[in-house]
């Protein structure tokens, strides 16, 4: 990996890129001509077989070879055919995987404020982190021929990338990398340096024997936050690690078990939000005091972590600014600057709470 670029907020990876820059052109996507000529027939029997219509009798033999066709050459149906004739649709695709994670609407608020300024429109889903789900929403994006992609790719993403990227389509990635591609747009947090941090802050705090609850997602940059953990542990504290599923209760569940194993446990760290927030609310159902019965620290800044009596030690991850990074990157991209792929990733801080009791 390249030279890195520090900045106030941001660190910018430079990444070797073969070739010169796509510039202003278009994706570009596979005609009814295309495929017609490499099946040997015409266009308006490519059209027939590709659009199911049944009126007409096509051989099978025929419509064999217009479907390895059209598979082999990455045909994309153009839905917006009839309402575009050339140049930008000035839409926009975003895929994020939890519409109830603060993380990504903030990410997704903080885009469209970009996007909206600059005149386009948005189409906004949610995956569900369903790898299957995300790749019919990127060909419905394909289909509908957006002038670009924001997408948080879920543990298949770089599979399912595959076809945008073959046909050029502006993208950028979001949170998650395309573990196994190289030289693709990444606006990411340092997971890495957000675990590690934890884990200093709570160690400063006095704690030497901590949980930390985490989520088996199959995506190694956010397994990189565990890590980080054990990392910045070393031989001078003791972290109990428990990880299972994304959701609140099982935040709560492993809550609960991490602290009947393990009593001697002072602190918790949550990895993720959503987990946090179950966590909390089992230790405030086993009658513990947060903040001086146990301590807590999350990575995330979800409302709920600094409203009414609440006020979390907790990492902010910049959601904010990481959602107005990668719609400026895909911005530019469309508008044909001279750009190289790079990763933007931006650090963690810590903002402190009373949730973490100091301790001899």
């Amino acid at each position: 990996m390249g030279a890195v670029e520090h900045g106030a907020n941001v660190c910018i990876s430079k990444r070797a890129v073969e070739g010169r820059s796509k510039g202003k052109e278009m994706a570009k996507y596979t005609t009814l001509k295309d495929v017609a000529q490499k099946a040997g027939t015409t266009i308006g029997t490519v059209s027939y077989v590709l659009n199911g219509n049944g009126e007409r009798y096509i051989s099978e033999e025929t419509r064999r070879k217009v479907m390895e066709a059209a598979e082999e050459l990455h045909y994309i149906r153009d839905k917006g055919a009839s309402s575009l004739k050339g140049g930008h649709r000035r839409l926009i695709g975003i895929l994020i995987p939890q519409f109830e994670n603060q993380f990504f609407t903030r990410i997704v608020m903080a885009a469209e404020a970009v996007f909206v300024k600059h005149g386009y429109d948005m189409i906004i889903t949610n995956t569900l982190d369903d790898p299957e789900r995300e790749k019919s929403i990127i060909r419905r994006m394909l289909e509908q021929r957006v002038d670009g992609i924001i997408v948080t790719p879920t543990a298949k993403g770089a599979e399912n990338t595959e076809l945008a990227r073959s046909v050029g389509m502006k993208m950028v990635v979001v949170d998650r990398p395309l573990e196994g591609v190289n030289d693709y747009y990444w606006v990411t947090t340092n997971n890495y340096g957000c675990g590690f941090k934890g884990i200093e802050y709570l160690m400063s705090m006095g704690h030497r024997k901590i949980g930390y609850i985490g989520w088996n997602s199959g995506i190694l940059d956010l397994a990189a936050r565990e890590k980080a953990a054990l990392d910045a542990a070393g031989d001078k504290a003791m972290v109990y690690v428990e990880n299972g599923e994304f959701s609140a209760a099982e935040g709560g569940r492993l809550t609960r078990k991490i602290l009947e194993e393990h009593p001697d446990i002072t602190a918790l760290f949550y990895g993720f939000n959503i987990q946090a927030q179950g966590g909390v609310n089992e230790l405030r159902r086993m009658g513990l005091t947060i903040g001086r019965d146990i301590s807590v620290m999350l990575i995330g800044t979800p409302m709920w972590t600094y409203t009414g009596l609440n006020d979390f030690s907790r990492l902010d991850m910049g959601d904010f600014e990481l959602g107005k990074t990668a719609a400026q990157v895909l911005l530019d991209q469309i508008q044909g600057k001279p750009m190289q792929p790079k990763q933007y990733i931006h650090d963690c801080s810590v903002i402190e709470g009373d949730s973490v009791l100091k301790i001899n």
